[in-house]
């Protein structure tokens, strides 16, 4: 009985560690910098270009950004930024990519790589468009 008691409890101190560093980190990297929306701004503004966009979720650490056709979350998570881009493309149905930067990556570069990614979905459905039409 009391190594089961030792096991949970050493359990709930680790969970308890990993909680409290992870809220340090948070506030040292992210809300000493003015929160989600001024720090990622140049990132959240492009995905706010849009006229359907709006967030839709902010917190200390998560910006979620919808708009008609696509869903955008974006995380801090223990010195990474996560983005998670999901929508839906008329030919090519839903799509879903996630991204993974480490803090201080430079925001253009990461648009950069979103951006190349939406291209090359684009040209997909272009080249099955076109193979619809030669049918």
């Amino acid at each position: 009985m009391f190594w089961i008691i030792f096991i949970i409890g050493t359990v709930v101190l680790l969970i308890f560690w990993g909680i409290r560093d992870s809220n340090e980190d948070t506030k040292s990297n992210v809300s000493n910098y003015g929160g989600m929306q001024k720090k990622y701004n140049i990132l959240i503004e492009y995905f706010m270009r849009h006229p359907s966009s709006r967030i839709t979720w902010l917190t200390g650490n998560h910006v979620t950004i919808s708009s008609s056709a696509m869903m955008v979350d974006i995380d801090y998570v223990l010195g990474k930024v996560e983005i998670s881009l999901k929508g839906t493309l008329p030919l090519l149905g839903n799509i879903s990519k996630s991204w993974k930067y480490p803090d201080g990556y430079s925001q253009d570069l990461m648009i950069q790589e979103i951006d190349n990614f939406l291209v090359w979905n684009m040209q997909q459905m272009q080249r099955i468009a076109s193979k619809m039409n030669d049918i």
